[in-house]
């Protein structure tokens, strides 16, 4: 049986993988929604999202963040992430599972370890948001115990309507 891990992405070679998964993730999408590349534009906008993916280690910076990286055997196969999105209340980001590890429980396993990180952390509600297309994010997130609830920031009209927002309590 091959071994999971899910553990902090600290060094230089785990932030590598962790953006090469978060490109994949931009990759799965254009694959999956061709008719969708210009919403899918304007979400992950290629020139800011480069800029982004550098930036990440700062972003979800300890304490108030992590970056997590699931290990299959020793080879990255997932990613997620959260940062403080209020007092109190962290907000879970990017995650994605490569399409060779997924139906494992690694999604669900990832998803997991944030909310214990963020519950250690000291934050009582965690909050996400998806697209209305991933219906299967959507399955785990409810079955996570996430609720849907209204936009917590401003949404651009033109992602208005393919966007879904969760939360839960810690």
């Amino acid at each position: 049986m091959a071994e999971l891990t899910v553990e902090f992405a600290q060094s230089q070679a785990e932030m590598t993988a962790v953006q090469d998964l978060c490109r994949s993730f931009r990759q799965w999408l254009y694959d999956n929604y061709p008719r969708h590349r210009p919403v899918i534009d304007a979400y992950y906008n290629p020139q800011k999202f480069e800029a982004l993916l550098v930036d990440l280690p700062q972003i979800h910076k300890r304490p108030k963040g992590a970056i997590l990286l699931a290990r299959l055997d020793g080879e990255p196969v997932g990613c997620v992430m959260h940062h403080e999105q209020g007092p109190g209340i962290a907000e879970m980001k990017r995650l994605f599972v490569s399409a060779a590890a997924r139906g494992r429980g690694i999604a669900a396993a990832l998803c997991e370890a944030s909310m214990a990180r963020a519950k250690d952390d000291g934050y009582h509600s965690m909050r996400l948001d998806t697209g209305i297309l991933q219906t299967a994010a959507q399955g785990l997130y409810r079955r996570l115990g996430f609720r849907e609830r209204d936009a917590y920031y401003p949404v651009p009209p033109e992602l208005e309507q393919i966007l879904l927002f969760f939360e839960r309590e810690l």
